[in-house]
């Protein structure tokens, strides 16, 4: 995997919070913690797509009495579950 070096620019605030992570060696460097930072925050997006998928499901499903798509297996079971 390549990587690239880009410039970014940092509030003082926020480099002051970055810089506290450092110190209290949670990461190694400021590369590593905003690296890790941003990572994070990929994924927790990623996520709040899928929560908002889900509730759009859970909205239909109250509108028409079912969900409108045909779920087998684990997901039906999960969905059971949260029945009882």
């Amino acid at each position: 995997m390549s990587t690239k070096v880009i410039p970014v620019r940092f509030r003082e605030q926020e480099l002051k919070q970055i810089d506290q992570l450092v110190e209290y060696g949670v990461f190694r460097s400021r590369s590593e913690a905003i690296r890790e930072i941003i990572k994070l925050g990929v994924e927790i997006a990623h996520l709040s797509e899928v929560f908002r998928a889900v509730d759009k499901l859970f909205e239909l499903e109250r509108m028409e009495g079912r969900i409108p798509i045909d779920l087998s297996g684990a997901t039906q079971q999960l969905l059971k579950e949260r029945e009882r």
